[in-house]
């Protein structure tokens, strides 16, 4: 059956090509630096400009042809995208206006999924790179090339090389870099994500995130006729909110089993609600049940904290929250008695309980928050509870001279 110009150009081929630069090209963001910029489809496939004045140009391709064992082909001696890429880069110097300055402060890269297995240009580039061969031995060798290729296209693309002048040909083959096997791509994304502090259980949201957000941005650019560049700046600034999704989770609680402290009723914080009449001094239960609310709150944090789901500052972020909460509180239930007794006016030790046990209900009914996460009223009972137990909040007026 004779193939059909389907067959022989599958649209398939060309789509995987600009996803695999697409995705390269949003590998390398990743990797941006402090002013620098990257562009795709401007100055190359992608390319990427330095500082001082220093230019990365590179170009991708990408093969679905494999070998037998289903990887891929290999970047071969004569391989048209090889030799089409060199004569690319050769007509974008042969347009610069002052080319041994701009071969010199550029570098030149082929990306590619192709496998590299004793290639001889190759071979050759790297030892004219390490001086173990002449600039006239590699002219050479590109005139036997060309002599010996049954491909008039290509040795076209090789003649232009050959063409350079001795001195730019030796420095433009010195800033060419090959990096071969670049296969899995999207995985070397999500590694790079991974690398950036984003959990590995939400980095799928993230690279679908960044991913939809830079696409949509491509899109847009070319359709308003729009270089799509990005700064590292400017993509620290729009994009950083992909990164949310992988950074900002809810915290799990979890329930343990603790020990009940001996002497459950000499706690800091079981006097302090016995002295106000919270509870009573037989009221065993309540305080088993309290001191439960503290420790898991006091495990859990523990346990965060080992997991590496919140850090030390958060910690204390949250107690100075808790603190301050407790503060206003206790600020307003004691106006008017701090009044009186600023004014010598005396004041029932009832009237100083009842107010005690108003900021104490009112704490109880608190909805706590660390991180991202609001806490269960048990924990954030206990955390009160906590504070209190360290004497770093009370309830009676005078807390701080009883305890």
């Amino acid at each position: 059956m004779n193939k059909t110009r389907f067959d022989i150009t599958s649209a398939s081929d060309t789509s995987i090509g600009f996803d695999y630069q697409f995705y390269y090209f949003m590998y390398l963001i990743l990797d941006l630096r402090h002013n620098e910029k990257i562009g795709i489809e401007i100055k190359d496939d992608i390319h990427i400009e330095l500082q001082d004045d220093k230019l990365v140009l590179i170009q991708t391709k990408h093969t679905i042809r494999t070998k037998s064992d289903l990887s891929s082909i290999n970047l071969t001696e004569r391989d048209k995208d090889l030799w089409k890429t060199i004569s690319n880069w050769v007509k974008i110097i042969n347009e610069s206006t002052d080319q041994s300055k701009f071969v010199r402060n550029t570098k030149f890269q082929l990306i590619s999924n192709k496998s590299i297995y004793k290639n001889p240009f190759i071979i050759k580039v790297q030892k004219l790179s390490n001086n173990d061969l002449t600039i006239l031995e590699f002219k050479d060798y590109l005139t036997g090339l060309i002599d010996t290729s049954e491909d008039s296209v290509i040795s076209g693309y090789i003649d232009t090389l050959k063409a350079l002048k001795k001195e730019l040909l030796l420095e433009f083959i010195k800033n060419i870099n090959f990096k071969l096997n670049e296969d899995n791509i999207i995985e070397k994304i999500k590694e790079r994500l991974i690398e950036k502090a984003i959990d590995p259980k939400k980095v799928d949201d993230v690279f679908n995130n960044l991913f939809s957000e830079l696409k949509s941005k491509e899109y847009l650019d070319i359709k308003s006729g729009k270089k799509s560049i990005l700064t590292f700046e400017s993509f620290n600034l729009n994009f950083r909110k992909c990164f949310d999704a992988g950074r900002t989770y809810k915290l799990l609680e979890r329930t343990f089993t603790p020990s009940i402290p001996s002497e459950i009723e000499n706690q800091n914080f079981i006097l302090q609600l016995i002295d106000i009449g919270d509870i009573r001094s037989s009221y065993k239960e309540e305080m088993i049940n309290f001191t439960l609310e503290m420790l898991q709150l006091i495990n859990n944090l523990k346990r965060w904290e080992e997991d590496g789901d919140i850090v030390n500052y958060e910690i204390d972020n949250f107690n100075k929250q808790s603190i301050k909460i407790w503060k206003n509180s206790f600020r307003e239930k004691f106006r008017v008695i701090t009044q009186k007794m600023s004014d010598g006016i005396s004041v029932d030790e009832l009237e100083i309980k009842c107010k005690a046990l108003a900021c104490l209900d009112e704490m109880r009914k608190e909805i706590l928050k660390i991180d991202e996460t609001f806490l269960s009223i048990e924990l954030s009972n206990g955390h009160f509870y906590y504070l209190t137990n360290n004497l770093q909040i009370g309830w009676h007026y005078d807390w701080k001279a009883r305890y």
